[in-house]
């Protein structure tokens, strides 16, 4: 009785048989083969010795043998359908399914292990469960017995509110007493109330400066514009004297005044004409803007032309405002 298997078979002979004759009569190496296909070696010797063990599965070994066949000229189609053919009958003989085994009884955990284990469980879970609700009741316990005193006292002390700092004593100047011109050239006479002595008169150019003489008793200063007078001791400067062009006839210059000036507090929105120094600040009569009018040179008698101006002195002249 014939193999079913080679009857089915077109060739007749095994696929790795039709290949390796082939190839041997081609004369060409399997290395060769191998290298040009880029199929290992091994699984081509297991094609031609149809050592189906050592073979991948079986689409892969199917299209290593149709490779084979087209590279030495076969019907690569056919020879990869018998061979595929070949290699399923060869596994299918050699199936051996394994037996089914019952489970061994000695192995499964019987049912009053399996109920003691349950219930151990449920008596964990509801411990559990006891204990965080006296947990939280203790809480709720302690909460409500606490008296407002206790509550109070556990409440943060809201911060103090910082206190405005005492101002410091202000400073008493030293120095010279000095009277400058400020922004442009004034004239002022400075006088020593005491004995009628005059310690200076005329104008002070800009960026000059007079210094009161320390053996003054009562010094007092006279000027037609205040604004432009600027009284200091040492290098603190003193407010203005008076009100723009207000006559200021006797302003104090002594130190103690001064120094009651420079230390009192400043007031806001406070007129120079407000600062008590016992001066008499009166304003000029006789003018509408309170700015002194220009004066028109007198002419001199004997040529027609206007006199230059003289200083006027101390002992002769008529005296400014």
């Amino acid at each position: 009785m014939s193999d079913p298997e080679q009857e089915d078979s077109p060739f007749e002979q095994p696929v790795g048989s039709l290949l390796a004759a082939e190839r041997a009569k081609q004369n060409l190496d399997l290395s060769d083969i191998a290298a040009r296909l880029r199929i290992p070696i091994r699984h081509l010797e297991a094609i031609e010795a149809a050592d189906y063990d050592k073979l991948p599965a079986i689409p892969y070994s199917a299209g290593f043998v149709k490779s084979y066949a087209n590279l030495l000229g076969l019907d690569g189609v056919a020879l990869s359908r018998s061979f595929r053919d070949d290699i399923g009958n060869e596994r299918r003989g050699h199936f051996e399914p394994e037996a089914y085994e019952p489970v061994d009884p000695s192995r499964v955990p019987s049912r009053m292990l399996a109920m003691v284990a349950l219930g151990v469980a449920i008596l964990l879970g509801m411990a559990y469960l006891l204990l965080r609700f006296e947990g939280d009741s203790s809480d709720l316990a302690r909460l409500a017995a606490d008296t407002p005193e206790e509550i109070n006292g556990a409440m943060p002390a809201l911060p103090r509110v910082a206190t405005a700092a005492t101002p410091a004593a202000p400073v008493v100047p030293t120095g010279p007493i000095t009277v400058a011109a400020s922004e442009r050239d004034v004239w002022v006479k400075i006088t020593d109330r005491a004995d009628g002595t005059t310690l200076f008169r005329g104008v002070i150019k800009l960026g000059d400066s007079f210094t009161v003489p320390d053996t003054a008793v009562d010094p007092i200063l006279r000027t037609l514009l205040p604004q432009y007078v600027k009284v200091s001791i040492g290098e603190t400067a003193l407010p203005p004297v008076g009100e723009p062009d207000v006559l200021v006839p006797t302003y104090s210059l002594k130190r103690d005044a001064l120094n009651a000036i420079a230390m009192a507090p400043a007031v806001p929105a406070a007129s120079p004409a407000a600062t008590d120094n016992g001066s008499d600040a009166m304003p000029v009569e006789g003018a509408p803007s309170l700015r002194p009018a220009p004066r028109t040179p007198a002419l001199d008698p004997a040529g027609g032309r206007p006199a230059t101006a003289r200083p006027i002195s101390d002992d002769g002249g008529a005296d400014r405002p």
